[in-house]
């Protein structure tokens, strides 16, 4: 039992000096220039039977405050068997600026929607590419405002999606909400530290040189995900690129959290299974997360058991609570998201198991991009 304790706290005292660490990050990201520049700017939307989703955003993207003739919207209707490639002709009729490209076949080497987005970048005229999904909500100034962080010695930008929660102060959706907050504080503090570890494909951009320069994706291309995070990846490794992380509120791009619950499980083990696809480093920092985690986990159990081991537990969890608020308070002054730091306890107390569950179930699963769910055999988020 003391050798269970004195590994807890070990892990609880580095966990908490790294968010402490972590959070110099968003101190830098405040600092950041900006450029006037208007370059010519390709915006990518790939699309799977997105139907339902896609006018929305197409009409984000109608409605950009961006010189016409300095940006193009290439939308990629990949396999849809649903009326999503009438949806995308309808707006290239009305709109010169919107450019469809369809994908009839599947190749075994290249995951569907990494192809995509490698088809829409080879037809791409931008210097610019920026890329979001067929269910984001861009605002009239996302074109702009994510240029204007693209300064001379800029390659790449990542920014903030937060997730849309109507009726507002939905309980579940809240909590939902402050989760993915939690991802792009990540995303936020260790870019800001120079060392970007993830990011989300709804909302990023690069140049297209650096796209070439770097050959795609890879050695990632075959992974079903990792459009985002995994390039990100080879960006970063390339040790030759600056990377940047958008900030500003009008870069932001909403979109809905999972409806269904077996979406958001999906989603949550989809993300888990790439662990092991990061650089060693990368890796061996998720591990220790999730040890971690698994030790808070077994304790807070245990003590029913062991009633000894109650209150080294509770100050444990007392530290890594604290520390946890300090950074996501933070974090939601840093993404101009503050709207559900409040509900933050209950989250901490929810993540414990979360992160158990789902780290160790993700290893055991593959998955397919926009994958079909059966609504008939799930329930609706409440």
């Amino acid at each position: 039992m003391d050798t269970y304790l004195i590994i807890l706290f070990m892990f609880t005292f580095v966990y908490a000096a790294g968010l402490w660490y972590l959070s110099n990050g968003f101190n830098q990201i405040k600092k950041q220039g900006r450029t006037d520049s208007k370059p010519m700017v390709s915006v990518i939307v790939s699309a799977h039977n997105e139907e339902t989703h896609l006018p929305g955003c197409l009409e984000c993207l109608q409605a950009q405050e961006y010189p016409p003739e300095k940006v193009e919207f290439l939308i990629v209707d990949d396999r849809s068997t649903d009326a999503t490639g009438a949806v995308t002709d309808r707006f290239a009729e009305q709109d010169t600026r919107f450019r469809p490209i369809s994908i009839k076949d599947r190749r075994p080497d290249f995951a569907p929607k990494k192809r995509a987005i490698d088809t829409a970048i080879r037809h791409a005229r931008g210097e610019v590419i920026l890329l979001t999904d067929a269910d984001g909500r861009p605002g009239s100034n996302w074109v702009s405002g994510m240029v204007s962080y693209f300064t001379e010695q800029t390659d790449m930008v990542i920014g903030y999606a937060p997730y849309t929660v109507k009726p507002a102060g939905h309980f579940t959706k809240s909590l939902l909400a402050l989760e993915y907050l939690s991802h792009a504080a990540v995303a936020a503090a260790t870019c800001g530290l120079g060392f970007p570890v993830t990011c989300v494909g709804t909302n990023m951009g690069y140049r297209k040189k650096l796209y070439t320069e770097i050959g795609g994706f890879g050695e990632y291309k075959p992974f079903i995900s990792g459009d985002d995070d995994l390039f990100l990846t080879r960006v970063r490794e390339a040790k030759q690129y600056t990377i940047r992380y958008a900030d500003a509120p009008e870069t932001h791009v909403y979109n809905d959290p999972p409806q269904l619950w077996s979406k958001f499980l999906h989603q949550r083990m989809r993300y888990a299974s790439k662990g092991f696809s990061y650089p060693k480093k990368v890796t061996a920092g998720l591990l220790a997360y999730y040890l971690f985690n698994l030790f808070m986990f077994v304790g807070l159990l245990g003590f029913l058991f062991v009633p000894a081991v109650f209150y080294p537990v509770l100050a444990a969890y007392g530290i890594k609570s604290v520390g946890e608020f300090y950074f996501m308070n933070l974090a939601g002054k840093t993404l101009h998201d503050t709207r559900f730091i409040s509900r933050i306890p209950l989250v901490q107390v929810l993540h414990i198991p979360y992160v158990v569950v789902f780290g160790f179930l993700g290893q055991f699963k593959r998955f397919r991009w926009a994958e079909a769910h059966s609504e008939a055999a799930v329930q609706k988020m409440a």
